[in-house]
């Protein structure tokens, strides 16, 4: 047990340093893209005219494409795992949510005059989603990194009471005489003694 406890953790550990760093990267590029794309927003207004127009989905393009199809490629996997059992989840509604938005805002960055007019916006340029793909992704990545985070104590503290757990314990023989045996000699049936005070060795 202890052998499958510790490859377990370590597993466990290894996805969480990958999360992480799937997490930081898609951080760092999601937060000028949000910039970007709230500009016209911000108490400044002349912030919103300091790239050109035309510029900036294909700048969204650049900042979003690394944490929607990185970032997200463990959503984008589980999700088509998802549908592939016929299990939905949670992965399959991100999974369609996010590709949806790129993919759709790569078209309308790539070709927007085959869009009608009823899809463009009063100036007449056709909207993109790049920033809500890659918030969203980036918000759920946060939230694996936490979840990970805290499986990652939960198993620290189990490997502690496994630690404290005696390496032998006290064979009673047929005979009355006491024999301190490893715990992996112990068979089922075996009796054991526990002295006054002593931790009981097995749980049963």
């Amino acid at each position: 047990y202890t052998t499958l406890f510790r490859s377990l953790q370590e597993e466990s550990n290894l996805e969480l340093a990958l999360m992480s760093k799937r997490f930081w990267v898609s951080l760092v590029l999601a937060a000028p893209l949000l910039l970007v794309t709230m500009a016209a927003m911000l108490p400044a207004p002349q912030l919103g005219h300091i790239l050109p127009a035309p510029l900036l989905p294909w700048i969204e393009l650049v900042l979003a494409t690394p944490v929607v199809l990185w970032g997200g490629l463990p959503f984008f996997e589980r999700g088509w795992a998802s549908v592939a059992n016929r299990s939905l989840n949670m992965f399959t509604l991100v999974a369609i949510g996010t590709g949806t938005a790129y993919l759709y805002s790569l078209f309308a960055t790539l070709v927007p005059e085959v869009f009608p007019d009823s899809f463009r916006l009063p100036s007449g340029d056709v909207p993109v989603y790049f920033e809500a793909a890659a918030a969203i992704t980036t918000l759920v990545l946060l939230g694996q990194v936490l979840e990970l985070r805290a499986r990652s104590r939960t198993s620290s503290a189990l490997k502690s009471l496994l630690k404290l757990a005696p390496k032998t314990a006290l064979l009673l023989h047929d005979n009355g005489q006491e024999e301190e045996m490893m715990l992996d000699r112990i068979q089922p049936g075996d009796r054991l003694r526990v002295r006054p005070g002593e931790k009981v060795p097995v749980d049963g």
